[in-house]
């Protein structure tokens, strides 16, 4: 993959020039500052894919579309496409699907996700809300991840659902990245993001439209309790 290479604030970050390029948007602040970096370089359309479970469209869908409205104020990009896809609970396995599908058939070259590593090991030790094992697994401060491609490995006895996620009948032991899929902040946590929002001088504009919280008995605001409003805090020193 031809890409284009530069450092933002020491943060390397490498940017597809030769065509369409793609990237999954959530609503937090990682996807959201990667979003804003292609949207200020990439030349070509840039395709926004974003998955969300229908019980949580009345938190995250409004501040989905505030970060990509917001982008684009900022940038000046236009030639932009959204896809959203609504399903009742979606399992990790359809992201990956719809990913690979729009690259295969050509709408865009190269994927781009907003994959970043955890604080270290020592510092949520503490926190009071658990992550289930396979994510801390895959983003733990001690592993190095690739770039392209990332291979999420699966424990036994680990459930996204009920009952457990299954492909074909079988129950899946790991889910991997297709190859064009770039997560450029792949071994970064937090705080480098929070490098790149002052690097960029969008830390009041942009960040403040982003949600981080997984409580959704707070809908308009973070509860500041959640694990990922913790991590946001450590990251950025607060949280709105």
């Amino acid at each position: 993959m031809n890409l284009d290479y530069t450092e933002f604030d020491g943060i390397p970050f490498g940017i597809y020039k030769d065509g369409p390029v793609g990237i999954s948007v959530s609503c937090g602040a990682d996807s959201a500052i990667i979003l804003y970096i292609l949207m200020k370089y990439v030349k070509h359309d840039l395709h926004i894919f974003n998955l969300i479970a229908d019980y949580r469209k009345h938190v995250l869908e409004e501040p989905f579309d505030r970060v990509v409205k917001r982008c684009a104020e900022l940038t000046g990009k236009s030639n932009y496409f959204v896809h959203k896809y609504h399903v009742p609970k979606p399992p990790p396995e359809l992201l990956f699907k719809t990913w690979t599908e729009s690259l295969d058939k050509g709408e865009i070259d190269i994927l781009y996700t907003g994959f970043t590593k955890f604080p270290p090991d020592e510092v949520y030790a503490d926190w009071e809300e658990k992550l289930p094992e396979w994510h801390v697994q895959m983003r733990r401060d001690n592993q190095v991840l690739p770039e392209f491609g990332i291979e999420i490995k699966i424990p036994p006895g680990t459930n996204f659902s009920d009952p457990p996620l299954t492909i074909g009948g079988k129950i899946v032991e790991k889910l991997a990245m297709d190859e064009r899929a770039y997560s450029p902040l792949a071994n970064h946590n937090k705080r480098s993001v929070a490098k790149l929002y002052r690097a960029f001088d969008v830390l009041d504009t942009l960040y403040p439209v982003t949600r981080s919280c997984e409580n959704d008995s707070h809908p308009s605001s973070h509860c500041g309790k959640c694990w990922w409003c913790n991590e946001r805090r450590w990251g950025f020193g607060f949280l709105e």
